[in-house]
């Protein structure tokens, strides 16, 4: 009786070793690839780790900046997904193959600003399953949209749909990619990260981007040229936790950091591109060594119709690929209505 009751604390004693243990202090580490001064690390992330550490429970955060525990913004995602990082800051565009519910939010005439953008994603995160799955393997804190982006050019004006003809133009993901090979231009993958040097050396022409990179990543000195009037979609992103990290933590842990993330704080990112937009639009349009076109409503009406023709392609191939895309898209633009 005595060996059986040994044996029975002892496989006890050995279930709690190798069980996930709750711990009362903790710090998390957050990757973010660009530097301190973007407006997603000064206005959101490092305001996020203010709130938690101010609330001295034992659970602090640390902000890691320009690629400190990872260098390139492709692999941000994964960083989060093997621990590199307890929480990450990226795009799901870099990995689309991985994102390709997500990214239909990047579809012409979908959303029409970032915060639009963020409601509308917000809502298919909540109410579609694909979506949701596309995270299951992090703890989501928050998501949202970029602003819509232009079209930027080093030496060429782009006045009309013809003039992209053979232009090759920066993207960031597939989805905006096939965008511009549907408008005839050539479409080059790259991270923001290596832009500018690829512009200020006329390996591409152009590219289709927010207008904060204007700023910063001080893409106003390597163009001249800023088409705009196109209903592009735009590029969304994310902050995830490492799910190992998030189930380590505990129950008083956990409550601060769901009080503090979520659809309002992806809000937030929402509303910070908004303001950014409107200040590099601000910029370009009192700016005498940069000219900002805005696209006949013709030329317009033209790329909405081939953009329109690429929406019935991408959810034809989608719902091949067993991703219910007709059932996502109302979803999104039923949350704007």
């Amino acid at each position: 009786m005595i060996k059986r009751t040994s044996l029975v604390v002892a496989a006890i004693a050995a279930g709690m070793l190798f069980a996930p243990q709750a711990i009362s202090a903790a710090e998390i580490k957050i990757a973010s690839f660009p530097g301190p001064k973007h407006p997603v690390n000064a206005r959101m992330l490092s305001s996020w780790v203010d709130k938690v550490n101010a609330t001295s429970s034992g659970l602090t955060a640390k902000l890691f900046v320009a690629g400190k525990l990872g260098k390139g913004p492709a692999k941000q995602f994964k960083r989060a997904l093997d621990g590199v990082a307890d929480v990450s800051f990226g795009l799901q565009g870099y990995t689309s193959k991985q994102f390709r519910a997500t990214t239909l939010i990047e579809l012409a005439n979908v959303m029409s600003s970032a915060q639009d953008g963020t409601n509308r994603l917000n809502a298919a995160f909540e109410q579609s399953a694909a979506v949701r799955k596309e995270y299951d393997k992090v703890k989501v804190l928050a998501i949202w949209t970029i602003d819509t982006p232009i079209i930027m050019t080093k030496n060429k004006p782009i006045k009309s749909v013809a003039d992209l003809k053979g232009l090759k133009l920066r993207t960031p993901s597939q989805m905006s990619a096939r965008a511009i090979k549907a408008l005839g231009a050539v479409p080059v993958p790259m991270p923001i990260t290596k832009l500018y040097n690829a512009l200020a050396r006329g390996t591409v022409d152009g590219v289709l981007v927010s207008p904060t990179v204007l700023h910063t990543f001080k893409i106003k000195e390597v163009t001249r040229y800023f088409a705009d009037g196109i209903p592009f979609g735009s590029s969304p992103m994310f902050v995830v936790m490492n799910k190992k990290t998030w189930n380590k933590l505990s129950p008083a842990h956990k409550d601060i950091v769901n009080k503090t993330v979520g659809k309002r704080w992806g809000n937030v990112g929402g509303k910070i591109y908004d303001t950014e937009h409107a200040k590099g639009m601000a910029f370009l349009a009192g700016s005498k060594s940069h000219n900002l076109i805005r696209l006949p409503d013709a030329e317009v009406r033209k790329a909405s119709g081939l953009l329109n023709q690429l929406e019935k392609r991408v959810v034809q191939q989608w719902e091949k690929q067993g991703i219910p895309a007709t059932e996502i898209l109302k979803i999104m633009r039923a949350a704007g209505a």
